[in-house]
């Protein structure tokens, strides 16, 4: 079992190598003994989640949400590698879009089931990569390459990946809502607004890491801040900056 260092309150753990087709990380995140709320911000993704009581699904965010943990609380999850949520969950991802989900709820008895190894076990991240190993999978690699393509350095416009696909912005937007919860221009907006926080500190100054992140001044960085977080961005860089 990880366990997090006494300082640590969010860390995450590398995926087993064999279960890469179906997720990005796991990780555990340790609520502290003073009662408030946890900021979670919008990445594109989905997590299934153990908080010791609950197996759930988090469903992708538009925008951020509060987390109210019970104090001293641990909670372990797996982040689902894009392109692999439909398949693996069994469902378009814009049915759960905001939402969280007990996964019972979703499978019926076979969510049961799973709730209540998670009960017996040790250690949680086990059963979780024990559930996601044993579901069939086939990954949507054309949505999976899509979401790199938005979320790297080099990101392209969503009429460049669209023309690299060979099909229209229309049906691009229609393949995004079922495997990331939302169209690209909305995921494309998420995962820059994430390239952002993770170019902040290595920058003299925000508008630079705005303008290298990909947008077009800082007008456009504050615009897409406060409408995806309710925050400016130097509120966001103190809360968030990597």
């Amino acid at each position: 079992m990880t366990t997090l260092p006494s300082a640590t309150r969010y860390a995450e753990i590398a995926a087993p190598a064999a279960l890469s087709d179906r997720l990005r990380c796991s990780w555990r995140f340790r609520q502290g003994c003073t009662p408030m709320e946890v900021e979670v911000l919008p990445d594109g993704c989905v997590d299934l989640i153990w908080d010791g009581s609950h197996l759930f699904v988090a469903g992708p965010d538009r925008r951020a949400t509060q987390a109210n943990l019970v104090p001293g609380s641990t909670l372990s999850g797996v982040r689902l590698a894009a392109g692999a949520g439909p398949a693996l969950l069994g469902l378009p991802l814009n049915e759960i879009t905001g939402q969280r989900v007990d996964l019972a709820t979703l499978w019926g008895a076979a969510g049961r089931d799973w709730q209540t190894r998670l009960e017996d076990g040790a250690d949680p991240l086990a059963g979780l990569h024990a559930l996601c190993a044993a579901r069939q999978l086939q990954p949507d690699w054309q949505m999976a390459w899509v979401f790199s393509r938005l979320a790297g350095a080099d990101a392209l416009p969503v009429a460049g990946l669209a023309a690299e696909l060979g099909i229209s912005e229309r049906s691009l937007r229609r393949r995004c809502q079922p495997a990331f919860g939302y169209g690209a221009k909305t995921l494309d907006r998420i995962l820059r607004l994430q390239r952002f926080l993770g170019m902040a500190a290595h920058h003299s100054t925000l508008t630079a890491a705005a303008l290298e992140s990909g947008y077009g001044d800082a007008a456009h960085l504050v615009r897409d801040s406060r409408q995806l977080t309710g925050r400016t961005p130097g509120e966001l860089v103190r809360m968030h900056a990597r």
